[in-house]
């Protein structure tokens, strides 16, 4: 069986090669990335993505004026929020991200949301879409993240190490009425959402102005954030009944379930961040570690 164990070799010898291929084109193409964002001033206009037919892309949901009562003056609390969706107890990892935003924040607030809890934070007259419920624990917390951002403001922090305080973005934020949210820099191209908007391109090559979707500071009720709760409204009543027929699990990988894993998250942050894109600053004192965190 010498033959096999060489094929086998020679199939892994093959994968690592593509593989290390694959890391050094996306690195070379964001080099080039960033030399055009920092070339090509930003223009925001939907327009110019017109196919041949004149027909704009998916994504209309930009091209809609905010909500009636979005604003912009209202203060930032010094909160930070984290989510855990389901009843399954915090893992080793998922412990020391909290103890981590708690040491490095001492002086800010941190609220764990939980399904215990979460009826605390639901706003009298805006309810948490009723789908919610059949969402994977992973849609859920990209809900929830809008939901708590719009109605509540504040940081948002996926459960992972902190890597230092927040105080620098919070003081960013507060001392500029321009700034609807701070976060850190997207670390590459290729975790750029908007896919589905005929926008992706564009997004991409923007990717070191926006912010990543990992942890960030937001101003309650900005049109940034009603926009963004909206759409995921407008996007859960689409699927409501694929939902209920096929709820998911943890990671919605279960057979049926409908939404795709960003669906929810950067496709709508991403775009949305174009849109307002001079209102969003960045502040590397947010960044969190991404990996061995679950």
């Amino acid at each position: 069986m010498d033959w096999l164990v060489a094929a086998r070799k020679a199939k892994h010898a093959l994968f690592l090669t593509r593989k290390r291929g694959r890391r050094a084109y996306v690195q070379c193409r964001d080099v080039a990335f960033t030399v055009y964002d920092s070339l090509v001033p930003h223009r925001f206009d939907m327009d110019r993505h017109r196919n041949s037919w004149g027909e704009l892309p998916r994504m209309y949901f930009l091209h809609r004026d905010p909500p009636a009562g979005a604003r912009t003056d209202l203060t930032v609390p010094r909160v930070i929020y984290a989510v855990w969706t389901g009843n399954n107890p915090l893992t080793p990892n998922r412990i020391r991200g909290l103890e981590a935003l708690r040491e490095k924040n001492p002086t800010t607030t941190l609220i764990l949301v939980t399904p215990e809890n979460l009826h605390e934070y639901e706003v009298d007259g805006a309810p948490i879409h009723p789908s919610y419920e059949h969402l994977s624990l992973n849609h859920r917390s990209d809900y929830l993240r809008a939901y708590l951002m719009h109605h509540h403001g504040g940081g948002y922090s996926d459960i992972k190490v902190a890597t230092q305080p927040w105080t620098a973005a919070f003081d960013q934020i507060d001392s500029d009425d321009r700034l609807w949210a701070v976060g850190y820099q997207e670390v590459g191209s290729d975790r750029c959402g908007g896919r589905d908007a005929g926008l992706g391109h564009e997004i991409r090559r923007r990717y070191r102005s926006i912010i990543g979707f990992g942890a960030f500071i937001c101003r309650p009720g900005t049109p940034l954030t009603a926009e963004w709760l909206r759409e995921l409204d407008r996007r859960l009543d689409y699927y409501a009944e694929e939902l209920a027929e096929h709820p998911g699990n943890t990671w919605g990988d279960n057979p049926g379930y409908p939404i795709l894993w960003i669906e929810l998250g950067s496709d709508v942050f991403n775009p949305l961040q174009l849109k307002y894109l001079k209102h969003i600053g960045q502040n590397a004192v947010v960044f969190p570690e991404l990996d061995n965190h679950r």
